[in-house]
């Protein structure tokens, strides 16, 4: 293959990556754009919108969660990932949070629900420049795992917690 083919055919590639990534991230902003304030139905994440900046929302949150002993495991920079493949994006990042105390208690009644954790709330900046909070409710999360028991931990312990988070960093 010579010099031209080989450049077309990288060239090729990359296109169809950033294609497959902006679609990706086209449906995603779709969903979010939907209904930017509760959950659209059972399956879909609950959206509420900020009335705070994007760096704002994102300290209230890391906040309301250290605040009730919680420790930030992780954060993933959506926008960051983005410029990787070359595609400018709006700020978006995803919290992962958890307190190995309650991670205990969970897994000892399902040890299969260790995939739900770290638990993550996203804060996603818009094309319009509104600010949304997106997460899923725990126990929405942990009735995939048919354990009735689980649920209602989840229910009545991670539900508020998350929610309550959510509104310190909305408000």
């Amino acid at each position: 293959m010579n010099k031209p083919e080989r450049i077309r055919k990288h060239l090729t590639s990359q296109l169809r990556t950033r294609i497959h990534v902006l679609t990706c991230l086209i449906a995603f902003l779709f969903v979010l754009v939907s209904s930017p304030a509760m959950a659209l139905s059972k399956g879909q994440p609950v959206v509420v919108k900020s009335s705070n900046s994007f760096e704002v929302t994102v300290k209230k949150l890391k906040d309301a969660i250290k605040g009730k002993g919680l420790n930030i495991v992780f954060e993933a920079n959506h926008q960051n990932m983005m410029k990787i493949v070359g595609i400018e994006s709006r700020k978006s990042i995803t919290i992962g949070f958890a307190k190995p105390q309650v991670a205990a208690k969970f897994l000892t009644v399902e040890p299969l629900a260790a995939l739900e954790m770290p638990m993550r709330i996203t804060v996603r900046e818009l094309n319009d420049g509104g600010i949304v909070v997106i997460y899923y409710r725990p126990s929405y999360l942990f009735a995939h795992y048919g354990n009735e028991k689980l649920t209602k931990m989840a229910r009545k312990r991670m539900d508020p917690m998350v929610e309550a988070f959510v509104r310190a960093a909305t408000e």
